[in-house]
Parts: C-alpha cells; structure tokens; sequence
C-alpha cells in the first residue's frame, strides 16, 4: 500500500498542515456525475474514489506493463517471494538480452544499417583466410557491436536499479499525487493511455524493420567466417532468435522512454494545476509554496535517477541515427539497391533520430511551464479581483518565494531549455545537409 493510499482514509497528506481540506475541496469541485459512476458499493470518500479509479484504470495495468521487461517496483506491501520473482524476472531479461547481443555479431546485425557484409566480420590476413584480426574488424566489432549494446545493457542495469533499489514507491506515489490534483482524471488517464499507445506503435516501426531486414537476406545469416559451417543447418532458428531477442531489446528501450515521457508528463501537469489553482485563489499561498517544494523533489527525482537509463538510450539512438545517414550518403548504393531496400534504411535513420531527439522535447516542455510558473508570484500581485482581500506582506512573500525558483529538467546533468533545443535542431539539419552534399556527389552525378 502506499504512502498516499495509507493516509486517505485519515489525514491525506498529513506531513502539511491545511492539506485536509484541500483535499476534499479539490475532490469535491471535479463534480459528482463521473464519481457517482466510478463509486463502488460502500464507498462515500471522494478521496478513495478518486484512488480507487487511479488504481484500476491505470496504476496495475502500468505496473503490469512493466513487469514484462522486470522494471516493476518493489513495494513495502509485496512479499518476500513477489519480490524474489520480480529480482528473478530481471535477471532472466538481462541474461536474453546477452544472448541477444552475441547473436547480433553472430549474424552481423547492426541497428543502424542492418546487415554487414560477410567480408566485414571475417577475419583475414593479406588475403587469405585465417591470422589476426584486422584493425579494421577490431573497430567494427568494437564500435559496431560492443559499444551499442553496451549502451542497451546499461540502459537496462540502470533502469532496474532506479525501480527496485532506489525508489520502491515514488512512481506510485507521483501517479496517485497527480490523480488527486487532477481536475480531470478521466482526460488525464486518456492521455497517458495515449502515451502508451504512441510507445506501441513506434515498437511496431522498429520491430517491422527488423522483421523486413531479416526476411529480405537472401543469403547466408551467419556473418562470422568459423562459425558458418557450424550453424549452416540452424539458419530458421537463428533468424528467430535474432527476431525474438531484438524484440525484447527494442520493448526494454521502448518501455524505458515511455516510463521517461510519462513522468515528465504528470510532473508538468502536476505543476500546471498548482499554477491554476493559485491563480484562481483556490489555495492558500503558503500551502502553493509547499506543494512547489514537494513538486521540486520530484522533479530532483527526474532528473537524478530517472533520467540516466535514458541518457544512455539517447546516446545510443543518436550514433545509430548518424551512422546510418554516414552510411546512406557515402557507402550506399541507390542504383543497384531495391527501392524497398532504400526507404527502409531512410525510415530506420529518422526512427533512431526521432527516438534520440524526443527526450530532449520532452524535457524542454517540463523547463518550460518551470519558467512559467517564475511568473505566478507577478501575475497574482496584479490581479486587484481575486486578490483583493490579501494583505501585501502575503503577495510579495508569494512574490519573491515565486521568483526565486529556479526549476527546469535535466538530461547529462544539463538544464533542457527550449531555446537551446532549437539551435541543436538546426545545427542537426545543417549536418544532415552537409552530408548530403559532400559525400554522396558521386552516386548522384551517375543519375
């Protein structure tokens, strides 16, 4: 159970003083008419309504979601075994996720081209089969498949380690603190449905790729030269097992950026209905400066233990992206490549490249209803109707308390503002031009 469910029942939120009847008045002013449809029998408490309806229409489905990667927390209220299973769960995750990385060298796999050729692994030695590895194969196995994969896998150590080690409760305890703020909670469960669904659909666009790479090699799937004759008779479950472990990597990273989206989400919906309530002068100043420290905590926990499993997928997603345009513009061959062939490796780099670029939108939106909340204190004090019976000792406490916040999201210990996201977009889209034009001129002059 948690810290809030605890407390629901006899003083939510008992750790600050007045909260009782902000509470209730909240509750109360969402209106009777979807709570009298969410109410089960015997329960008259808006509170327990409104946790009750958070639980089942999204806290255990969440919950159930990431259990199927291992990342589901451990609660105080979860037996010995439950936990011993979940640590078992994660072990069993990360050790498919090793046997999916060695398949990629096996088969020569690579996220951000597909397939090497058979000369790119196989070792050689002036021309002849056999001898010491090239400089050239140290790098492709090093940088082609050691350090990606090493970025998936401390992407994934680091995410366990924030959900069962470090914050037991706290996504539970977000969730369950936005529910009860929420003037909408029927639209607020929809748009993180909505989140999650969007998280499906780009595992379907990266997953299908991998499904039309596989399908589409016509040739021999091992790429390693002594192991081709060893697994010649296991080509179909090589190509299935590479399918199935890629899957998982992809659903471990997709649910990672998911979980990521979804908290910035609430943080700022969170921060957004403390700034309308203080604007409406639904709440006590001293109580808004209360809330804005708790949510300054949160937003701590954003930054320094949520983010990291994304900042490794972020490094991850962008050298792939950029790899795969280095490889569209100067080593790819568009005139004696399928078409097919061709729009699956653009899609493959703009999918690594939106899925690199999205957490930085997306903290960005979190630093700026930050900076927007800076200004409450200044809109408050000129507003002469609905501030009018507040002493000026109260306003410009409110005042300086409001502007001296200094709040935004953080992604490699870096603060995430939206002005400085824009000039790194366009310094991408120079990029990508450049490219285009120096080292692809030949191909296209053969046009």
């Amino acid at each position: 159970m948690s810290a809030v469910e605890q407390t629901a029942e006899a003083d939510p939120w008992s750790s600050r003083s007045g909260s009782r009847s902000r509470s209730r008045s909240r509750a109360t002013s969402i209106g009777s008419s979807w709570l009298h449809d969410e109410l089960q029998p015997g329960e008259h408490e808006p509170t327990s309504a409104l946790l009750d309806y958070c639980k089942r229409k999204f806290l255990r489905p969440y919950v159930a979601i990431l259990t199927l990667v291992g990342l589901n927390p451990i609660s105080t209220d979860m037996s010995n075994v439950r936990a011993c299973c979940s640590y078992v769960q994660a072990l069993m995750v990360l050790f498919v996720l090793l046997v999916g990385y060695l398949l990629r060298y096996i088969c020569g796999y690579r996220g951000d081209r597909g397939f090497t050729s058979y000369r790119d692994i196989r070792p050689i030695t002036n021309g002849t089969d056999g001898g010491a590895v090239t400089p050239n194969t140290i790098g492709e196995l090093l940088f082609g498949f050691i350090v990606p994969s090493g970025f998936n896998l401390m992407a994934f150590i680091s995410a366990v380690l924030v959900c069962k080690v470090i914050d037991h409760e706290q996504l539970q305890n977000l969730i369950e603190r936005v529910f009860l703020m929420s003037a909408k909670p029927k639209r607020l469960c929809r748009m993180l449905w909505l989140f999650l669904g969007v998280a499906l659909a780009l595992l379907i666009l990266l997953f299908g790729y991998a499904c039309c790479v596989v399908i589409m090699q016509p040739t021999q799937i091992v790429k390693v030269f002594w192991l081709a004759k060893a697994l010649s008779d296991w080509e179909t479950w090589l190509r299935v097992g590479l399918l199935v472990t890629i899957l998982l990597q992809d659903l471990v990273e997709i649910i990672i950026l998911s979980n990521y989206y979804i908290e910035c989400y609430l943080l700022r919906m969170h921060l957004e209905t403390l700034s309308h309530k203080l604007l409406m002068h639904s709440i006590d100043s001293l109580d808004w400066m209360r809330e804005v420290l708790e949510f300054r905590k949160l937003l701590e926990r954003l930054n320094q233990h949520v983010s990291i499993p994304v900042c490794f997928l972020i490094v991850m997603n962008l050298a792939y992206a950029f790899a795969g345009l280095v490889y569209l513009f100067k080593d790819f061959d568009f005139h004696y490549c399928a078409l097919k062939l061709v729009l699956l490796n653009i899609a493959n780099v703009m999918l690594w490249l939106f899925l690199g670029l999205l957490p930085f939108f997306v903290a960005s939106s979190v630093t700026r209803v930050c900076q927007n909340a800076q200004a409450n204190g200044h809109q408050i004090r000129v507003r002469p109707f609905v501030y009018h019976n507040t002493s000026a000792e109260d306003l410009n406490s409110t005042l300086l308390f409001a502007a001296s916040l200094d709040m935004s999201a953080k992604l490699f210990r870096m603060p995430i503002q939206p002005n400085y996201l824009c000039f790194a977009i366009l310094v991408v889209v120079i990029v990508i031009l450049t490219l285009g034009m120096c080292l692809n001129l030949n191909a296209l002059g053969k046009i």
